[in-house]
């Protein structure tokens, strides 16, 4: 998929750059990656840009869809339900399970993207993953994409995108393993605060937490 998607760039004439890859440090291993969500793009551009395996996941309704659903599910995409809520805790648990055994995570934490530039609130289920395997987050960022090719159309633009890969956070190390629902999240909170500030500096788009209500 990298050789692809390598030809396929170049026949579109979009420059890729990617910075940052000195943080992918193999003693850290494995991560829980948390990326912005601007385009149908991200996906190829991040199989581009990170020179490691890692699985992404992402929503069921993905899943569903026949070829979208059939490709994610070829790079052994992790799906989760977000409607029925006890599918929800099940997928939940089994993603948790895949970076406790040492897969590497890739989280779209703003869950969808919009025509409208600006970085939407993140959920929290990377973060909470993160804390539950005590696995480092590693945020990166995507710019360009949203340019290049929009929400609600399908029509490539000609463009250039950077992706950057941000610094290590690492869970806090005093929540003990048997830590409760409340010390989970709030550790899980300073994860997506960290997170989110690394994002906002890279992608050059406005903040719109604010606007839409904080999760």
């Amino acid at each position: 998929m990298r050789f692809t998607f390598r030809i396929l760039t170049w026949a579109c004439n979009t420059k890729v750059t990617v910075q940052g890859l000195e943080n992918l440090n193999p003693e850290q291993r494995p991560f829980i990656f948390v990326c912005n969500h601007a385009s149908y793009l991200d996906s190829m551009m991040l199989i581009l840009a990170v020179p490691m395996e890692f699985s992404f996941v992402a929503k069921a309704e993905l899943g569903r869809q026949f070829i979208a659903g059939t490709l994610l599910r070829k790079i052994r995409t992790k799906f989760v339900e977000r409607f029925d809520t006890q599918q929800t805790i099940s997928d939940a648990k089994k993603v948790t399970a895949a970076a406790a055994e040492g897969n590497s995570l890739l989280f779209f934490p703003e869950g969808t993207f919009t025509r409208m530039p600006g970085l939407l609130p993140l959920r929290m289920g990377a973060f909470t993953t993160a804390v539950t395997s005590d696995r480092p987050v590693l945020p990166i960022t995507i710019r360009g994409t949203r340019s290049i090719l929009r929400a609600q159309t399908w029509l490539p633009r000609k463009g250039s995108v950077t992706v950057s890969i941000g610094e290590v956070i690492v869970p806090d190390p005093s929540v003990p393993e048997d830590a409760d629902h409340n010390e989970i999240w709030n550790a899980a909170l300073k994860l997506r605060d960290a997170a989110r500030e690394q994002i906002l500096r890279h992608n050059g788009e406005p903040d719109l937490a604010d606007e839409l209500g904080k999760i």
